[in-house]
Formats: structure tokens, C-alpha cells, sequence
């Protein structure tokens, strides 16, 4: 019988960070199975007494580091065979351990959990956006795995050499290009976990995207150029250039040249909105999602500029 490590990388989560634990200590899972462990990384309101108050394993970082360096902190005090990767603003299903357990032993499994839901009343951004990474099937494998809501066995975790701490983002499909020669990326919807802080509105939206192309772009230094991850490098920036280049054109006096290069820039947007929606969508939600695309491709060319500041 396999024990759980959840760790939990917080930094000023006082907001969130209660409600996520008092649904860990809820949860329909043996208590002698699993242990919570929140890898405190500099807070300056009450994350760490919340987190000793309801009698978690605490670590307190003696100064800020990157996300993935948190989760390995906490990786490497974990007593269980299994990691679990749960961010302090997220909460889980009772169930959330009992749906996992069906992966503790297999041993072509490498990683598995699956993408976190919206809660509830969302706003027509966290909604729309849902709809990009919302699961066509309740069990799939993936190329990678949110570190949102993760698991992987510990001895794979470190033989792999746990998360690249020189990533501040997208050190969780850094990681699992390197755990996927060890077996499948599932992804399975009955591992439920709620993410209560989606970008709510198109700034933060930009902004958070933005911060996440940074770390995207540099990881290719990392680990090479994938396949699957060519559309959002290239995409990006074909989509930007096709809006600045039409008004480069406007500002020589082609209209029509202009025209030519916009419905070119929005071909492959608008086929990412159609097959994204051709099931269950509609007329309302298609446009949303364009729109929302088409912020996500500038956000992410746009920090091509920043990526020297990554640390």
C-alpha cells in the first residue's frame, strides 16, 4: 500500500491556501496513506501559520527561489512513494487520492492527474479558455501534465532529476519530456482538482500568458525542439507578425495587401476556434475564443522580449 506526498509550493497565499487544505484533510483516503506538505517560499502574510494550524508538514525557504525549485524542496522531504503535485490555490475531490490509487502500480504509467477545472460563477474568460484544454475523452495520454494537479512515483521523479529549477514557468512540460521514455502521460478526469485562480479578465489573461512564453521559449533550450510544442513556438509569432505587417502595409497605401495578410494571420486561429468548439460550441463562444486566441498568440510573442529577465 503505497503512501502520498502532497506537495503544496506557496508564497503569500493566505487567500487560498486554507480552503485547499481543509479539502486534503477531507478527503475519503486512509490519513496514515498520505502526508501534506506545504513548501512555504518567502510568504509575508499568514500562509505559514494558516499552514500550522491545521498541522501540515511545513518548510519555511530561507529566501524566494522558482516554483520548480519549491516543489523539489518539498520532493526531497517526502516520505511517500508517490509525489503529488497541488498548487495552494487549488482545492480537490474528496476522492481525489481514491481515483489515483488505480495508477500507483502501474508501472508503464510515468505521470498522471489532469487539467483543473474552473469553479463555480466563472467569468467568460476563465470560461472560454476552459474550453482550449477541457478533456474530449475522461482518459487520454498527453505529451504533459499540468504540475497543477501531478503525480509521479518519487524514485522516477529523482531519477530524472526532478523539476529544471532555472525555469520560473512550464517546468512541468519541461519535466515531462524527460519522464515520457519512462512510460505514458494519462490524464484522467476523475482526479478532480479545482484552480480558483485562472486569469478573470484579458490583462491578466496577457499577462499570465506572457509569463508562462518566457519560460516556454528558454525550455527549448533545455530540452530541444519538440514536435508537438512547434505550433505554440512558431504560431506566436506568425500570428504577431501578421498583424504588424498589415499595418506597415496600410501605412504605404496597400488596403488591400493589408487585408490579405490579416485573414492569412487569423487562418490558423480560426481553425483552432472550430475544432476547439465544433462539438458542443457556439456563435457566441467562437468569437470569444478567437479573440481569446488571438491574445494568447501576441502574449506569447511578446516574450521573446523578456526572456532575459527569466531567472
Amino acid at each position: 500500500m503505497k503512501k502520498v506526498s502532497v506537495v503544496i509550493p506557496a508564497r503569500n497565499e493566505a487567500q487560498y491556501i486554507k480552503q485547499c487544505l481543509e479539502s486534503l484533510c477531507a478527503l475519503d483516503f486512509p490519513k496514515a496513506r498520505y502526508e501534506t506538505i506545504v513548501v512555504d517560499n518567502g510568504s509575508t502574510d499568514t500562509t505559514a501559520a494558516i499552514a500550522r494550524d491545521l498541522d501540515v508538514k511545513l518548510i519555511s525557504l530561507p529566501q524566494e527561489m522558482t516554483i520548480a525549485a519549491v516543489r523539489n524542496r518539498g520532493a526531497a522531504q517526502a516520505a511517500g512513494e508517490i509525489l503529488a503535485f497541488l498548487d495552494a490555490d487549488c482545492t480537490v475531490a474528496s476522492n481525489w487520492l481514491a481515483c489515483a490509487e488505480r495508477y500507483f502500480n502501474r508501472s508503464d504509467v510515468a505521470c498522471f492527474g489532469s487539467s483543473p477545472l474552473i469553479p463555480d460563477n466563472p467569468t467568460w474568460v476563465e470560461k472560454t479558455w476552459y474550453l482550449v484544454r477541457k478533456p474530449k475523452t475522461q482518459v487520454h495520454e498527453k505529451a504533459w501534465q499540468e504540475s497543477t494537479n501531478m503525480f509521479i512515483p518519487k524514485d522516477l521523479f529523482h531519477k530524472v532529476g526532478g523539476f529544471n529549477e532555472s525555469l520560473t514557468t512550464c517546468e512541468d512540460v519541461d519535466l515531462c519530456y524527460r519522464l515520457a521514455p519512462h512510460g505514458k502521460i494519462i490524464s484522467d478526469a476523475r482526479i478532480a482538482a479545482i484552480h480558483h485562480r485562472d486569469p478573470k479578465t484579458i490583462k491578466n489573461f496577457f499577462l499570465k500568458e506572457q509569463w508562462r512564453g518566457k519560460s516556454n521559449y528558454r525550455g527549448v533550450l533545455q530540452h530541444g525542439i519538440k514536435m508537438d510544442e512547434l505550433p505554440s513556438l512558431l504560431l506566436p509569432i506568425f500570428v504577431s507578425a501578421m498583424w504588424i505587417l498589415p499595418l506597415i502595409a496600410l501605412i504605404f497605401g496597400a488596403p488591400l495587401f493589408a487585408t490579405v495578410l490579416v485573414l492569412t494571420g487569423q487562418a490558423p486561429v480560426l481553425l483552432l476556434s472550430f475544432i476547439k468548439l465544433r462539438p458542443v460550441g457556439n456563435f457566441s463562444d467562437f468569437i470569444r475564443l478567437l479573440l481569446l486566441y488571438n491574445v494568447y498568440f501576441i502574449a506569447r510573442a511578446s516574450s521573446l522580449f523578456f526572456i532575459k529577465s527569466t531567472r
